[in-house]
C-alpha cells in the first residue's frame, strides 16, 4: 500500500475538504482527488461521500482510518528509531494560496526529488502580513508573496518577480465578451470567491474603490473554500470568479473558460520574493533556484542584494 495515499486520505477526512487537504499537503487538488480515487480503487470501495459542502466517510472510510493511522505509527516509530532526520538542514517557506496552487508543486516535486533525504522543507500558505510577521521572528526563511494592498518592504531584503495576472473567467455558455467588457456586464452575474478576507477579494475590492463601486452590486457573492467546487460552478455557467489565470491556466487553453479584463481595473498584482537573511544555506539556494525555475528564470548572480 502506498503510504502516500493514507496520508491524503487520513488529511481529507480530518478537514473534510479536498480544497483545504491540497493547501495543507502542497499540491493540487486534482492530485488530492486523484490519489482518493487511486486509494478507493484499491480497497474497491467508496471511501467518502460529498455532504453539502463537505466529504464524509463511508463505512469502508471510517474501517479504513483507524488501520491507516495505526500504518503511519509504525513508519514513525521506524524512522525515529533510525534517527533519520538526523543532521538535516530546515528551510521554513511561506507563500501566498494562489501562489502555492499554481506555482508550488512544480517547485515542490523538483526540489524534492533531490533532496528528501537532506533537508526538512516546511511549508505554509499565509496572507502577506503573516509573512512578513514570520520572516521578521525567524518562523520563515523565505517568503514568496502576491501585493493585495500596499506592503512596505523597505527595511527587507527582496527580489521582484513576474506580476500575476487576475482576471474574471466564465463558461461561453454566459455570453461574456471574451477579453475586454463592462463591470456593468459583469454585475449582473454571481461571483465566486474563495474567501472574504483572501486576496482576490481584497484586490477585485481595491479596484472596484477606484471607480465607486463595490462588491454588493453583483447579483449575489458566494465565498466557497474550495476551488475545485468554484470552477465547477463557473464551467456549469452559473456565475463568473476573480482569480489567478494561473489557476485556471489548462481551462483557459483548452477554450473551457474565458478570461475578461475590465478597462479601469489593474489586472496584475507585484510579485515579490522576501529573505529573512542575507547568508544563504546551499540548500536554500537551490531551493530559491527552483523557485525561479518555476518563472522560467535563473536566480541573478548578484542576488539577493
Amino acid at each position: 500500500m502506498d503510504l502516500v495515499l493514507l496520508k491524503t486520505f487520513l488529511k481529507v477526512a480530518a478537514v473534510g475538504n479536498i480544497s483545504k487537504a491540497a493547501a495543507v499537503l502542497f499540491v493540487t487538488q486534482s492530485a488530492v482527488s486523484r490519489r482518493i480515487k487511486q486509494l478507493e480503487d484499491y480497497v474497491g470501495k467508496p471511501l467518502m461521500e460529498r455532504s453539502g459542502a463537505s466529504l464524509v466517510l463511508t463505512d469502508a472510510g471510517h474501517m479504513l482510518i483507524d488501520k491507516a493511522r495505526k500504518i503511519l505509527d509504525l513508519e514513525r516509530e521506524l524512522l525515529d528509531s533510525l534517527d533519520i532526520s538526523k543532521g538535516k538542514q530546515k528551510i521554513s517557506f511561506c507563500c501566498t494560496p494562489s501562489l502555492g496552487i499554481d506555482r508550488l508543486p512544480s517547485v515542490l516535486s523538483s526540489f524534492v526529488a533531490d533532496h528528501a533525504t537532506t533537508v526538512d522543507l516546511n511549508c505554509v500558505f499565509a496572507m502577506p502580513e503573516e509573512a512578513l510577521v514570520g520572516i521578521d521572528s525567524g518562523r520563515f526563511d523565505l517568503a514568496l508573496i502576491e501585493h493585495c494592498d500596499e506592503v512596505d518592504l523597505k527595511s527587507h531584503a527582496t527580489h521582484p518577480l513576474p506580476d500575476d495576472e487576475v482576471l474574471f473567467f466564465s463558461a461561453p455558455a454566459l455570453g461574456i465578451a471574451a477579453k475586454e467588457t463592462t463591470i456593468d456586464r459583469l454585475f449582473g452575474e454571481r461571483l465566486y470567491l474563495k474567501n472574504e478576507k483572501g486576496c482576490a477579494k481584497r484586490f477585485i475590492d481595491k479596484n472596484l474603490r477606484t471607480v465607486g463601486r463595490t462588491c454588493g452590486e453583483f447579483s449575489s457573492v458566494v465565498y466557497f473554500d474550495d476551488f475545485t467546487f468554484i470552477i465547477r460552478e463557473v464551467l456549469a455557467g452559473k456565475g463568473i470568479m476573480f482569480a489567478s489565470s494561473g489557476i485556471v491556466a489548462e481551462e483557459l487553453r483548452s477554450g473551457l473558460l474565458r478570461g475578461h479584463r475590465v478597462s479601469e481595473f489593474s489586472h496584475c498584482r507585484p510579485r515579490t520574493l522576501i529573505l529573512a537573511r542575507q547568508e544563504l544555506s546551499p540548500s536554500l539556494q537551490v531551493f530559491i533556484d527552483c523557485l525561479f525555475a518555476a518563472f522560467d528564470l535563473t536566480r541573478p548572480i548578484n542576488f539577493p542584494a
